[in-house]
């Protein structure tokens, strides 16, 4: 039932969309992390993100730390230079590609990033508790199906423009909204 005491029978209504539910808990979780890396660390949400995408998957180019992130290319360069500043992270240039930036942490970015992942994992286990072992493994199992047919479905925008473009025809067909 929803809020308003309706069954959610038939499509699934907002509170069992998995799109909905993610981005509630990501919220939750994001703001608590926000509140302890800015207190602690003085870092942003967008600059503890991409700390963590940096020592992860670095050394990096800022256009691939940002493909691993939910930042426009904006907040990623934005956070890459408060980063810099502040002398977490360090920039060199490509000796393959001289137009190119390599992004790595600098050895207080490397320590911050512990303590920023430490308090990352904290919290994460103490959402996950709620889960047997059982549970968690097929909780990976089933983020790691929708995180392959995300990449499958949204990285090429023919594949989903396509899904967007039979959904309206179904619903246009149904009930015409009128133009004004």
């Amino acid at each position: 039932m929803n809020k308003k005491g309706k069954s959610q029978a038939g499509p699934r209504g907002l509170d069992r969309r998995t799109s909905y539910r993610f981005s509630i808990i990501a919220r939750r979780q994001t703001r608590c992390l926000a509140d302890m890396h800015a207190s602690r660390c003085g870092l942003s949400v967008n600059g503890w993100k991409l700390l963590s995408v940096i020592e992860y998957f670095g050394p990096l180019s800022a256009s691939e730390a940002g493909g691993h992130t939910s930042l426009e290319p904006a907040k990623v360069t934005r956070g890459i230079d408060a980063l810099a500043e502040q002398g977490l992270v360090l920039r060199r240039e490509d000796p393959d590609d001289r137009r190119r930036t390599i992004l790595s942490l600098s050895p207080k970015g490397k320590r911050i990033h512990d303590r920023v992942e430490l308090v990352s994992r904290t919290l994460e286990q103490e959402l996950l508790n709620v889960l047997n072992p059982a549970e968690r493994e097929a909780l990976d199992r089933v983020l790691d199906k929708l995180e392959r047919r995300s990449a499958e479905i949204f990285a090429r925008s023919d594949a989903w423009r396509a899904l967007v473009r039979a959904s309206a025809a179904d619903v246009d067909a149904e009930a015409p909204v009128p133009v004004q």
